[in-house]
């Protein structure tokens, strides 16, 4: 299997080159008008993308049949061999393909060559000097990743395990492995690394074209309707990736969160952030022919912070725990695609500099246009900003913050004001016009989201004084660490003036959002269809306005989310009697112990878990017997036999507007349980608004019909 894959591994790289040449001969030809000999030579490069396409399906399907066949012959399956009695131990063999350093650059790469061979696909028939000229991008980024994983023997997956370390009948010898990291044995893991994937692999296509466009002259509309989908598809699955890690990180690290602003989380924000651009940007460069440069910018800076990221993770520059060992390969390698991609740009944008006229003038920045140029700029600055305070431990001391390690407090010190700014922003910009914002139009689009958004903000209010400023109030009281991160924030009346500023505007954006979806509703059942059918054929006929509203609804709910579960959280560490009947009082809950379990599983890993009861807790701090109980947590801790390495599974008992977090730490010195319990008030708004703002941009990528748009900020 080490020599097969190795061979079919060089034999891609060797691929990518024949590819790239035919292509851009292709490109050359079409420029000279010999348009038969373009055709020919471009169905030549189409034909060697899908052939570079099977060899690394092919690598990948040799990793994955030895993970499925337990096959031990390969180093890279026997460091992360799922070493599990779960139920769930098939998908984790599947989710071994990704869950190591050399496993994952493959999978990433072979991804880029999926949307290659796709792209090709699609354009078969109609091959053209665009097209051409960005799938040659494409394999010249595939050949380099490609030459990362066979020039570096830390990035590849077919190295052969030692012989000494296999037995006769080719099962590891005791001892030789780790296998595979428990904490990735959750089913969030199987699908967050793959989402996370299929999201860096479509940036690049966006990217492909935006070059292509400069390369060939051809700045129209047509390379960003040829990218608009992919980069969409891309940005589902970016969203999608970041809140499956979120969810894995608050259920299995154990620590209460779903951010903590570590390197890597980052790397997939900055990315993130900017695709949000690059989609806005994508949009009136279709419809309007305006934010050229923008797109072109857009592209290819999501490019350089997709691979930032691999650089990130690869280079050692930072440390996280989710980083893999430092490698100068990797780190030159990713480097050099980052600046050659950066130096190319610039340079071709010199090149065109007289065909991108300012076609992209801001005459009003109150006005659509003026909106989507300050969404782009917050977006833009604001990933750059991640950037640098990302890497600032790895600058010199001379530069701003150089050598510092900067702490959650600080990203959310900047972060929490800018996304209350951001969401007013999202509120009001489908409601103005294009390039100027008639006064009285706009207040008769404004007025009813705005009465709705008082409505939704009295409710919030009542909820922020009746729980989160006493959460608040109650943490600074405790003292200890929690208090002390809450002081680090600003004083008491500025860290409730940022929420209560978030509130206004999540209401404000819940209400313009929810108003545009009636709207559009509403014009519909004026043509005779029943409320339903109305709601149905919105979605169906004007998937990307509909489905751009729900997205924003989305966001307007997991706003309230982030602003309780992000800055309201209550925390205690309780100690208890490692016996039945011993309880404590948190927050208003009481916790009773019920039973201790201490086992060891299948693979002689030690599993010990403790069955609490819950219930509220009478005014003297004692449990309330009358109320009876409300839910039951089993909080565990699991040793590994192989690693003694801790994983804690965390028990979460979650209501309609908080969540009851409970994981078990371990014994203290006298033998007593140790249990780390989180309030997290409204949590539950993150996951709601992040499936609505999935199933938004999803609907957006629907195929459009034509129809007439319905929605306000359409008009005019």
């Amino acid at each position: 299997m080490s020599s097969l894959g190795t061979i079919l591994q060089i034999l891609a790289l060797i691929a990518t080159i024949p590819a790239m040449v035919t292509l851009m001969a292709s490109v050359a030809v079409s420029r000279r008008g010999r348009a038969q000999q373009a055709s020919t030579l471009a169905n030549v490069g189409f034909l060697l993308v899908f052939a570079n396409t099977l060899l690394l399906t092919l690598c990948v399907g040799i990793i994955l049949v030895c993970f499925l066949t337990e096959n031990m012959t390969l180093s890279y399956v026997a460091m992360n061999f799922p070493e599990t009695d779960s139920a769930l131990k098939p998908l984790y063999q599947v989710a071994g393909v990704w869950a190591g350093r050399q496993g994952s650059l493959l999978f990433w790469t072979w991804l880029i060559s999926l949307f290659a061979a796709a792209t090709a696909w699609r354009r078969m028939r109609q091959t053209d000097a665009l097209t051409c000229a960005a799938l040659a991008v494409t394999e010249l980024v595939i050949m380099l990743f490609t030459c990362a994983m066979v020039l570096s023997d830390a990035n590849n997956a077919f190295i052969a395990t030692p012989a000494q370390y296999l037995n006769a009948d080719g099962t590891l010898v005791a001892g030789a492995s780790t296998g595979m990291n428990p904490l990735l044995l959750h089913w969030a893991m199987v699908l967050h690394p793959p989402a996370t994937f299929i999201g860096y692999a479509g940036c690049t296509v966006p990217f492909a074209y935006a070059i292509a466009a400069l390369i060939t002259g051809d700045l129209s509309a047509r390379w960003v309707e040829h990218a608009d989908r992919v980069a969409v598809f891309s940005f589902i699955f970016l969203t999608i990736g970041m809140v499956l890690g979120a969810v894995w990180a608050y259920v299995v690290l154990g620590w209460g969160g779903f951010w903590a602003w570590d390197a890597v989380e980052n790397a997939s924000f900055m990315s993130w952030l900017t695709a949000i651009a690059m989609i806005h940007s994508f949009t009136l460069y279709r419809r309007r022919g305006v934010f050229r440069r923008w797109s072109l910018f857009a592209a290819t800076i999501t490019f350089i912070f997709v691979v930032l990221g691999t650089f990130i993770t690869r280079s050692g520059l930072v440390q996280s725990v989710h980083a893999f060992a430092e490698d100068p390969v990797s780190t030159y390698f990713f480097l050099g695609i980052m600046i050659s991609a950066g130096l190319a740009f610039l340079l071709l944008m010199l090149y065109r500099s007289a065909a991108l006229t300012e076609e992209d003038e801001i005459e009003s920045l109150a006005s659509k246009n003026g909106s989507y140029y300050l969404t782009n700029l917050v977006c833009i600055v604001g990933a750059c900003l991640v950037a640098y305070l990302t890497v600032s431990s790895a600058l010199p001391s001379w530069l701003p913050l150089g050598g510092q390690v900067v702490s959650a407090g600080v990203y959310n010190a900047v972060a929490r004001p800018a996304t209350a700014l951001f969401g007013l922003l999202m509120a009001v910009c489908p409601l103005l016009g294009w390039r100027k914002t008639d006064g009285a139009a706009f207040w008769r689009n404004f007025r009813v989201p705005l009465i709705v958004g008082a409505v939704v903000f009295v409710a919030l209010e009542v909820f922020f004084f009746v729980d989160l400023v006493p959460a608040y109030d109650a943490t600074v009281a405790a003292g200890g660490d929690a208090a002390a991160t809450l002081a680090e924030q600003g004083p008491r009346l500025y860290y409730l003036a940022v929420a209560e500023v978030s509130l206004v505007a999540a209401a404000l954006l819940f209400a313009s959002s929810a108003y545009l979806l009636g709207r559009g509703v509403r014009a519909r059942a004026s043509r005779g269809e029943n409320p339903a059918q109305a709601v149905v054929n919105l979605f169906r006929h004007s998937p990307a306005q509909a489905g751009g509203y729900l997205a924003h609804l989305g966001c307007a709910i997991a706003l309230v989310g982030l602003v309780g579960s992000g800055m309201f959280v209550q925390e205690q560490t309780v100690n208890l009697a490692a016996e039945e009947g011993a309880h404590a009082t948190v927050a208003g809950y009481a916790l009773t112990v019920t039973g201790i379990e201490d086992t060891f599983d299948a693979e002689d890993d030690r599993v010990m878990t403790i069955e609490l009861a819950v219930g509220r807790a009478a005014a003297d701090g004692e449990p309330d017997e009358a109320a009876g109980t409300i839910g039951t947590l089993s909080p565990a801790i699991e040793v590994s036999a192989a690693t003694q390495q801790q994983t804690l599974h965390a028990s979460v008992l979650t209501f309609p507007t908080e969540d009851l977090f409970v994981a078990f730490q371990g014994l203290n010195a006298d033998g007593s349980l140790s249990l780390s319990v989180k309030v997290n008030p409204l949590i539950l708004c993150n996951w709601i608004g992040g499936v609505l703002c999935i199933a938004g941009i999803v609907l957006a990528v629907v195929p459009r019909r034509a129809t007439p748009l319905l929605a306000a900020d359409e008009r005019g």
